[in-house]
């Protein structure tokens, strides 16, 4: 068994390690070392709920398969992504922690973005894997990335479309 501290740092550096993934390097673009982080059965959410009313063709939640699926065409349209970590907080008694981060993208084609996004996990029990991500993300620049990404090839809006969402 674990104790506290031990499990608290297992958790953190879970945490980290789901966020440095985030980060996207032209030698570094595997969407499966994001997903290797999570259960099966993890579940991961976008909000706010207001921001997937306005772009109803964002799956949210999505399943692991989904959320591969998903970064991997993202990957696919970005030059390069940065992720800095602001502030973080893990409560090792209810096994969940949540982040804020500024995100710097570069998708092909466009300016580079930040966005901020405060993260919220909740963790096995051992604290090595996620069991559920909830991604609160700065919707006022979610909306430019959204066109980056559509030019810089990952029509989302279209493919959600073809694929009967």
């Amino acid at each position: 068994m674990f104790s506290t501290d031990d499990l608290r740092s297992t958790m953190e550096s879970t945490l980290l390690a789901l966020l440095e993934t985030q980060a996207i390097s032209p030698s570094n673009r595997d969407a499966s070392r994001i997903v290797a982080l999570m259960t099966p059965e993890c579940k991961w959410f976008i909000k706010p709920d207001s921001f997937i009313a306005k772009y109803p063709f964002i799956k949210s939640p999505r399943t692991v398969a989904d959320e591969e699926t998903h970064l991997a065409r993202e990957i696919a349209a970005l030059e390069e992504s940065r992720v800095k970590v602001i502030d973080s907080v893990v409560d090792a008694a209810t096994r969940k922690a949540s982040a804020r981060v500024e995100h710097w993208t570069k998708y092909t084609g466009s300016e580079p973005s930040t966005m901020e996004i405060c993260w919220y996990l909740d963790f096995t029990d051992d604290g090595k894997k996620v069991l559920r991500v909830v991604e609160f993300i700065d919707t006022a620049v979610s909306s430019k990335v959204l066109e980056d990404m559509a030019k810089a090839g990952y029509k989302m809006k279209e493919e959600a479309e073809a694929a009967g969402k």
